[in-house]
């Protein structure tokens, strides 16, 4: 992995950790000064959206196509509140170009609205990736394990209390525990529905 993006990584992991701190047992939200975390942590739900292929911060924008997104979030359990009620997410990206790279993926994932209405969202997790060749691959980038990290980060705008919008990207790669480690990303957006 590159030098920039083991500073993503490094400062995604560290901004999740300051804003995860530890919480009241009658106060799930924390750092309400900068922002609610946790609003919607009780509830389920659905995201769907569309991102542009092979595109990203550290991406070298060498394919295109597109990829279909998914991802059910399920409530925080009260465990998880110590870290700032995270929702555990089962996700998915599915390319549209023949013979592309797909992603399942397991996750944790934070929101925090700033306003009513306007929230950052990101996750933190692992991933399988369906590439036949992991070293030579010619229709993505070389991603040398089957295993990987996935990282996500968005900014949603709340409609209403159970509906959506967000602009988002996500992140793949290995963090240099595989040879070679070619990140892959998309960005794009989506909509949520809660309930």
């Amino acid at each position: 992995m590159s030098r920039a993006n083991r500073f993503f990584v490094a400062f995604l992991a560290l901004y999740g950790m300051l804003l995860a701190g530890p919480a009241s047992a009658k106060d799930r939200y924390l750092f309400s000064d900068f922002g609610l975390l946790g609003k919607y942590s009780d509830k389920f739900e659905l995201r769907l959206g569309v991102a542009a292929y092979d595109m990203g911060i550290f991406s070298t924008h060498d394919f295109n196509g597109a990829v279909i997104n998914g991802e059910l979030l399920f409530p925080s359990p009260d465990f998880l509140s110590v870290i700032g009620s995270p929702r555990p997410v089962i996700g998915f990206d599915v390319a549209t170009a023949p013979d592309a790279t797909h992603f399942a993926y397991l996750d944790l994932n934070w929101d925090a609205h700033f306003t009513d209405r306007i929230y950052a969202t990101w996750s933190l997790g692992g991933a399988i990736n369906s590439a036949n060749d992991l070293d030579h691959s010619t229709r993505y980038k070389n991603l040398g394990c089957r295993a990987l990290f996935h990282l996500g980060a968005g900014l949603g705008y709340d409609i209403s209390e159970h509906a959506s919008v967000e602009l988002y990207a996500d992140h793949f790669s290995n963090a240099d525990l595989c040879t070679p480690n070619n990140g892959a990303e998309s960005a794009g957006i989506r909509v949520g529905y809660r309930f």
